[in-house]
């Protein structure tokens, strides 16, 4: 081997070969389910695939989303990496295989680089295991791996965002964020990038389920906008088809957007004031199942440009966010907070921690974000309190006048 060659050994919890028609060209393929925490290091292997892989903007967002929301299906729902190698060696009696890349322009991380750099930062501290299906191809030569690279990154379809995009639809909204500093970071259509080639951070779609948490015309006291979260594409669907709805939410539609990100900002020191007196396994926020607790680096919250050392599965956002909808009124045609509400200060406050305890409770029961995420009785329960600690307030203060 050269000096530049490189093998890892690493566990798998499955391991196959895919009989082709091609094997005596030399052709294979393996497939191979990998606990994420297993993954090689493969910095140095990563020249064959020319696009340089970001953190930022709407795939990663969704990767990320995606990993720490539904740790079951994460195997299935994404695609999973492809690495071309020199070999791949599988050891029946340890379970064991033996990676070994010799060529830096052959060899390495031939498709799914998002999904590489989000999982290894993911992966830091996690107790339980999540998995990831890795391809391994062996055999090709440098021709035949430039046609795979291309092949693998080729997408065409339009998005339902850009189209609404071009057709003016998101034009009221623009008009109300535009004076915010993350405007310009705000992806209104697909590929939308920075002058330096970069992808926008913030997905429309996800605004537009944001502001979804709070269509009080649309979602009362026992119904609720569980689809901002199951669905980007229903809510943006939603949005579509009342637009005159999400008009009445435009000019509070910053103080909706900034409470996502403070949500997720206290959630680990409210959660862990509320169950202070627990003596419960996972009483802790970071050991909640989903929760990244980052050893490096910090999770870069866009609304309030601020940062988190959490990952936190937005499955335990959307029920507390929604059930603010509570403190909304409507005056001449618009919504507002209600009389001397302020959301930042009751999130801050003790109606902060009661609705996050009972998050808690149920994040606990299901260890499952994805569960709690999509689960009417989480919505109502947070939203009933919400709700109770407005109409306690009110009452205080009708006897105090």
């Amino acid at each position: 081997m050269s000096k530049k060659s490189e093998s890892f050994s690493f566990p798998v919890q499955s391991f196959r070969h895919l009989d082709t028609p091609f094997q005596k060209q030399g052709y294979r393929d393996y497939y191979a389910v990998v606990d994420c925490r297993n993954l090689p290091e493969l910095r140095n292997w990563r020249q064959i695939n020319v696009r340089d892989p970001k953190l930022r903007g709407a795939v990663p967002t969704a990767i990320r989303e995606g990993f720490r929301d539904q740790p079951e299906l994460f195997v299935f729902m994404n695609r999973g990496l492809v690495i071309a190698a020199e070999d791949v060696a599988y050891d029946n009696k340890t379970g064991n295989i033996t990676l070994t890349l010799t060529k830096p322009l052959l060899h390495g991380l031939l498709d799914g680089g998002h999904s590489y750099d989000i999982i290894r930062m993911e992966s830091q501290g996690l107790d339980t295991p999540r998995y990831v299906k890795v391809e391994f191809l062996t055999g090709f030569s440098a021709d035949d791996i430039t046609n795979v690279v291309d092949a693998r990154n080729t997408s065409n379809q339009v998005k339902d965002e850009s189209l609404m995009n071009l057709a003016g639809k998101f034009d009221n909204l623009k008009k109300s964020l535009r004076d915010k500093p993350y405007y310009p970071n705000i992806a209104w259509k697909e590929y939308e990038t920075d002058e330096s080639g970069n992808p926008l951070p913030i997905d429309v779609r996800e605004v537009i389920s944001i502001l979804m948490c709070f269509d009080k015309t649309n979602f009362k006291d026992a119904t609720h906008p569980i689809n901002a979260y199951r669905s980007k594409q229903a809510a943006l669907k939603h949005f579509e088809e009342h637009q005159d709805d999400f008009q009445k939410l435009y000019p509070i539609a910053g103080d909706l957007l900034r409470l996502y990100d403070e949500i997720y900002l206290a959630l680990p020191d409210l959660y862990n004031k509320a169950r202070r007196s627990d003596d419960v396994a996972g009483g802790r926020f970071g050991r909640l199942t989903g929760v990244t607790v980052y050893k490096k680096g910090e999770a870069t919250l866009p609304f309030v440009q601020k940062g988190s050392g959490y990952g936190v599965p937005s499955g335990f956002i959307y029920p507390i966010l929604a059930a603010f909808r509570a403190l909304l009124v409507e005056k001449r045609g618009r919504f507002v907070w209600a009389a001397n509400v302020d959301p930042f200060k009751l999130l801050a406050s003790g109606v902060g921690r009661e609705v996050t305890n009972v998050l808690g409770n149920f994040a606990l029961e299901h260890q499952n974000p994805s569960k709690v995420g999509k689960s009417p009785t989480v919505w109502q329960s947070c939203y009933n309190q919400v709700r109770l600690s407005y109409l306690d307030m009110r009452e205080q203060a009708a006897e105090s006048a």
